[in-house]
């Protein structure tokens, strides 16, 4: 028998290494197995991050927070949220697709993907899936999405636009339900007003609020910033001119000058303070009264847009979730889309925020939200009345662009400060015609 030379170790056969070396290769296979483990798990195989709008609702903010580390947990793809002014999410995506780097997932507004389309992926696996498992798409959802032939981003929801109002100081006022019609809404604003009890409607950078209030008053009165064709700038008509002068004419019998310098929160520190009567707001100030004002809670309601002469329109921002192209995380970022609404984690979201959004997915039109409160049921009900910015042509990049650089809400405002209603619209119709020549 050999004898094993002291400080080596013999590993079976005729083979025998140095102490040295042996533990030298173990090492190394305990470190190669552990990232073997490491990598089967899919920790560290990649991080997702998201960036999105920092909600009035910060609840439902903080569920998503949950969310994302409910799924590192399981999934092992680390996922981060970062929240932020909505006013700014415009600026900072148009940013990232500047730069070429940012995050793996936007939140877009309305006709965001159309406007982003060449920087964002196809993400038609993950819509079809989620539609073939719940009930297909709402035409909102495919309106906002669909960029010619393909999905460039998966609707996320709606956020039901309505009027908010004080029933009580309506009742003052000899009001038992809401307006419902634009001159109906005309007097009782004067009444309101000169009781003390002043209606707010947003003419400053809210691109929420703003927007909200004065697309679907453009459209009631018959007016349309393009042509169906969506390439015909067509803001400068008599019907156009109608909203005008009763923009101004709201402003002068039921408003103050704050409205100038509302940002999209104004409105609803506004109400909460018991400053205004009726404002246009999803259904945060409801929900925010329930906890901080409760008899308040008690006198507030909500009500469709009145009609016009052209009908009864709104505008609520749809919001969709895209995926950048130099994202690194892309198979990642889709997954994680999926998983995020599906019931499990799309219900809590959005019943945790009690109307404050719903879903552009079929399958969510009956969630157990909508029964909670019979308040809600004209939240449920808003997206029927919803188109998007462009109407009556088909969301567009222009159009897009137009409602991020407040093209109509300044129309409006201009109006409101005195400037001539012919003067208002002309600048208006040349901003348009500059937007849509590029198209």
């Amino acid at each position: 028998m050999r004898k094993k030379k002291q400080g080596s170790v013999h590993t079976g056969g005729d083979r025998t290494i140095s102490r040295r070396a042996f533990l030298g290769v173990t090492a190394g296979a305990t470190a190669a197995l552990s990232f073997g483990t490491f990598i089967r798990s899919g920790l560290g195989a990649a991080k997702v991050n998201v960036l999105t709008w920092s909600n009035t609702l910060r609840v439902m903010d903080d569920v998503l927070r949950e969310q994302a580390k409910q799924y590192t947990k399981e999934k092992g793809v680390e996922v981060s949220f970062e929240f932020i002014n909505q006013t700014d999410l415009p600026t900072k995506t148009a940013a990232a697709v500047e730069s070429g780097a940012g995050p793996d997932i936007i939140t877009l507004w309305s006709d965001g993907p159309h406007l982003h389309a060449k920087a964002l992926v196809d993400v038609n696996d993950v819509t079809a899936s989620l539609g073939k498992e719940l009930k297909g798409w709402t035409n909102i959802g495919k309106d906002i999405a669909i960029v010619g032939k393909n999905w460039k981003a998966v609707p996320w929801g709606i956020i039901p636009i309505a009027l908010t109002y004080r029933e009580d100081w309506l009742k003052e006022v000899g009001y038992s339900t809401f307006p419902d019609t634009w001159d109906e809404l005309l007097a009782a604003s004067k009444k309101l007003k000169d009781k003390g009890h002043p209606v707010g409607f947003s003419l400053g950078r809210a691109i929420g609020d703003g927007n909200q209030f004065h697309y679907p008053l453009l459209w009631a009165f018959g007016g349309a910033e393009a042509k169906k064709d969506g390439k015909t700038v067509a803001i400068n008509s008599p019907e156009t001119a109608k909203a005008v002068d009763y923009r101004r004419k709201l402003y002068q019998a039921g408003e103050t000058e704050d409205v100038f310098a509302w940002d999209d929160a104004a409105n609803n520190r506004a109400f909460l303070a018991g400053a205004v009567s009726v404002t246009v707001n999803a259904a945060s100030i409801y929900w925010a009264a329930k906890k901080d004002a409760p008899p308040l809670r008690e006198v507030t309601n909500h009500s469709f847009f009145p009609k016009g002469p052209a009908g009864r329109f709104g505008y609520s921002t749809a919001i969709s979730l895209g995926i950048f192209k130099f994202s690194k995380a892309q198979k990642e970022a889709k997954a994680f889309i999926k998983w995020l609404l599906e019931p499990k984690q799309y219900s809590a979201w959005m019943g945790i925020g009690e109307g404050m959004m719903a879903g552009l997915l079929n399958f969510y039109e009956d969630d157990p939200v909508w029964k909670k409160d019979p308040k809600l049921e004209v939240i449920r009900q808003i997206p029927k009345y919803v188109r998007m910015p462009g109407y009556p042509a088909p969301p567009s990049r222009p159009a897009a662009e137009a409602m991020i650089k407040f093209v109509i809400v300044n129309m409006f405002a201009r109006a409101a400060k005195g400037m001539a209603t012919a003067e208002t619209i002309k600048v208006a119709e040349q901003e348009l015609k500059e937007i849509y020549g590029k198209a």
